[in-house]
C-alpha cells in the first residue's frame, strides 16, 4: 500500500532557521518606518488627486518624491525575498506589499501597512479591546479615502463621468464600503470599476475586523459581569459576618 506524500513543510536547516529569525527581526524593526513612509505617500497622493495640476512644477516634484518612496518599498520587498530561506510562497504571503509595488494604481493602499501588527499606528494604539476597534475604524477610513481618490483619478476626464470631484468620490466611497449603494454616483470606466471592486472587498474585510473586535469586547465585558457580582456578594457576606460578631459582642457586654 502506497503512503501519500507528506504535506508538512520540510524542516529548516539551522542556517535557514537563523535567517528566518533574522528576517523576522528585520521586519519588526523596519515595518514602523515603512508604514510611516506609506502614510506620507498617502498624503502626497491625496494632494495630487485633489489639486490636479500635472503641468505645475510642484506637482512634478511630488511625483518624483512619490517615486522615491516607492523605490524604498521595492528595495524592501526584493531584499526580504532574497533573504527569505523559503521563497516558494513568499509573494503570496506578502500579497498586499507585492500588489502595491507592482500595480501603480494601488500604491495608496500601502498606507494600510500602518495598521498591521507591526505598523506605526498599531504600535501606538494596540490591537486589543478598544485599541483594536480604533485601529480598525482608522483603517476603514483609509480605505474609503484612498479608494475614493483612486477611483476619482481613474474617472478623471472620462466621457459621461459621474464622479468628478473629491466630495463626490468620498461620498461614493462611504456608500460603497458601508454597502448602502444609493447608486447616485457610479464609476463608468473599466479601470474605475475594477478599483471599485477592490474598495468593496478590502472595505468589507476591514469592517468585518471592526465588528469582530467590537463583539469580542462586548463578550469580554459580559464574562466580567458575573465575576463582579460575585465579588460584591462576597463583600456583603463579610459585612454580615462583621455585624453578627459586633452584635454578639454587644450582647455579651449587656449580659
Amino acid at each position: 500500500m502506497n503512503t501519500p506524500p507528506s504535506t508538512q513543510p520540510a524542516a529548516l536547516s539551522p542556517q535557514q532557521s537563523h535567517r528566518e529569525e533574522w528576517l523576522a527581526a528585520y521586519t519588526r524593526r523596519i515595518s514602523p518606518l515603512l508604514s510611516l513612509f506609506a502614510l506620507i505617500y498617502l498624503g502626497t497622493f491625496s494632494i495630487q488627486a485633489i489639486w490636479y495640476y500635472p503641468e505645475a512644477t510642484w506637482y512634478r516634484y511630488l511625483n518624483i518624491f512619490g517615486n522615491i518612496l516607492w523605490v524604498f518599498f521595492v528595495i524592501d520587498l526584493v531584499f526580504r525575498f532574497t533573504v527569505s530561506p523559503v521563497k516558494k510562497h513568499f509573494f503570496r504571503n506578502n500579497l498586499v506589499d507585492t500588489i502595491t509595488v507592482v500595480v501603480p494604481q494601488f500604491r495608496a493602499l500601502r498606507a494600510l501597512r500602518a495598521f498591521t501588527g507591526s505598523g506605526i499606528i498599531s504600535k501606538k494604539t494596540g490591537l486589543i479591546s478598544g485599541g483594536g476597534i480604533t485601529t480598525g475604524l482608522l483603517a476603514a477610513l483609509i480605505v474609503v479615502w484612498a479608494g475614493s481618490l483612486m477611483v476619482l483619478n481613474a474617472e478623471r476626464g472620462a466621457t459621461n463621468a459621474e464622479i468628478k470631484t473629491p466630495g463626490e468620490a468620498v461620498w461614493w466611497g462611504f456608500e460603497t464600503v458601508t454597502t448602502v449603494g444609493y447608486g447616485d454616483f457610479v464609476p463608468v470606466t473599466w479601470n474605475g470599476r475594477f478599483l471599485a471592486v477592490l474598495v468593496m472587498l478590502v472595505g468589507i474585510s476591514v469592517l468585518g475586523v471592526v465588528t469582530a473586535s467590537l463583539s469580542a469586547a462586548l463578550v469580554k465585558r459580559a464574562h466580567e459581569g458575573p465575576d463582579k457580582v460575585d465579588e460584591v456578594l462576597a463583600e456583603l457576606a463579610q459585612l454580615k459576618a462583621m455585624v453578627a460578631k459586633l452584635e454578639a459582642a454587644q450582647s455579651g457586654k449587656s449580659g
